[in-house]
């Protein structure tokens, strides 16, 4: 499993707008597995993941690591393609037909997650939502070691991650990072 893996075609985006099908990703994510076993995580019956898996699966975000014959069917067990997942920004330049749609997807699938989490919350929860949205200035040095900050973060988090224990908590987070068009240009 590749640390980070680029997304570079839209059929992948369109799969991880889906906050169901993202989740089985992020099982598979965390190491080996069947699909059985992900749809015990999940609290799901199995049947209910096999097409989200197949799909996933033919899309290239999960490869089979092993096969193995029980009683008479064949049980795979696999793992996502990356620890982390990021989208090629090259997917949605000039020139691509309208697939901003697919990013307008991802960001609406993350907002009822985040909706659904903070519907569920409560104020004895040992961990609470926290939004922030900021505009910020500096100059290409200083933004480029933020953003190199942020990638080093992730990484962090996600090998703290995989050394968590039994009764470990879930959160999710999406970060996006993205240049604003200088004062009087016109947006992208």
């Amino acid at each position: 499993m590749k640390d980070i893996h680029k997304i570079n075609n839209l059929k992948q985006v369109r799969l991880l707008s889906d906050p169901f099908k993202l989740s089985i990703l992020q099982a598979f994510a965390e190491g080996e597995r069947t699909t059985k076993e992900v749809a015990k995580t999940l609290k799901e019956p199995v049947t209910k993941l096999y097409r989200h898996v197949d799909a996933l699966y033919d899309a290239g975000l999960l490869e089979i690591t092993r096969e193995k014959q029980k009683r008479g069917t064949v049980e795979r067990h696999f793992q996502a393609v990356g620890k982390r997942f990021e989208v090629d920004h090259s997917l949605f330049a000039e020139g691509s037909d309208g697939e901003y749609d697919s990013v307008v997807d991802l960001f609406r699938s993350s907002e009822l997650e985040v909706v659904d989490a903070i519907k569920s919350m409560s104020d004895g929860d040992p961990v609470q939502a926290t939004l922030v949205k900021i505009r910020m200035r500096g100059s290409a040095e200083q933004l480029g070691e933020l953003q190199r900050q942020l990638f080093e973060w992730v990484e962090a988090v996600q090998e703290d991650g995989d050394e968590a224990g039994e009764g470990s908590l879930e959160a999710g987070a999406l970060i996006a990072f993205y240049p604003l068009p200088s004062a009087g240009e016109e947006p992208g």
